[in-house]
């Protein structure tokens, strides 16, 4: 049975008005991306700016102005007593505020989400302004060249602990490997990654002098050189540790904030 001309037609046009209306929620997206990137890049020469990535076309607005989701990665951020760590974000019901009178879909007829405003000016941001999510998972990625300048050391190495039925998982023991910036000795200790009332810890278990340790380190001097209590603020938005773990050669601390999280603005800017 041969399909009418009539409804073939039809069939193609329906085809390109809906390529059409993706081809245009794609541009209207990535504006709004690029938008919610530049307000809260890091004011740091040189520093890259965030990738931000909201929902689908379907899902992306969960009300007024209110992206259902919005996902945050920011590489290079400093954090206190760190080296550049990368920071990663993922807000849900994320408020975007009308900066300039317009409502957040004013510039494009297509949806709220084609925003095109002129944000040059930070420092006009406010609280008011922000970007306020009502839940935030915040989390931070250290490396061993982020951890060296807290724990005075260099070529620091980050593992899980000896543990093969944990193997390429995530873990709440690690081995933290390096050489003393003082003495050149180099140290190897298994230690507990820890969080609790007063923080998140590296909590030295016991000298790693087996397979891939330093047999002939002195034990007490590493287990020393490798404790350690985080600064309080570690995550951004003074959102709380909930978690630490290690899991392919990175200590990852994360927690959740509720409504009363500082704007967005503010995940990898230090002059907010």
């Amino acid at each position: 049975m041969s399909i009418p001309r009539v409804a073939v037609a039809a069939l193609a046009v329906m085809a390109v008005l809906a390529g059409g209306a993706f081809t245009v929620d794609s541009i209207s997206a990535s504006r709004l991306e690029a938008e919610i990137s530049a307000r809260i890049a890091p004011d740091l020469p040189g520093a890259g700016p965030p990738s931000v990535m909201t929902g689908g076309p379907f899902s992306r607005w969960s009300g007024p102005d209110t992206l259902s989701s919005v996902a945050i990665r920011a590489e290079g951020v400093e954090r206190p007593g760190l080296g550049p760590v990368a920071v990663e974000a993922v807000a849900t019901d994320v408020h975007v505020p009308d900066v300039d009178g317009g409502g957040a879909g004013a510039a494009d007829p297509d949806g709220p989400g084609g925003v095109d405003r002129d944000d040059d000016d930070a420092d006009t941001r406010s609280a008011d302004t922000g970007l306020r999510a009502e839940s935030v998972e915040v989390a931070v990625q250290i490396t061993g060249d982020s951890l060296a300048p807290t724990l005075r050391m260099r070529d620091v190495l980050i593992g899980a602990a000896d543990d093969h039925s944990l193997a390429g998982g995530t873990e709440h023991r690690a081995r933290v490997t390096g050489t003393l910036i003082e003495s050149g000795e180099r140290i190897s200790v298994f230690v507990d990654l820890v969080v609790d009332a007063s923080g998140a810890h590296l909590v030295p278990v016991a000298a790693a002098t087996g397979p891939g340790g330093v047999p002939d380190q002195d034990p007490e001097l590493a287990m020393r050189s490798v404790a350690l209590t985080f600064a309080p603020d570690l995550l951004p938005l003074g959102v709380p540790v909930d978690t630490l773990t290690v899991k392919a050669g990175t200590l990852t601390a994360s927690g959740t904030g509720g409504p009363g999280t500082p704007p967005l603005d503010g995940l990898v800017r230090g002059d907010l």
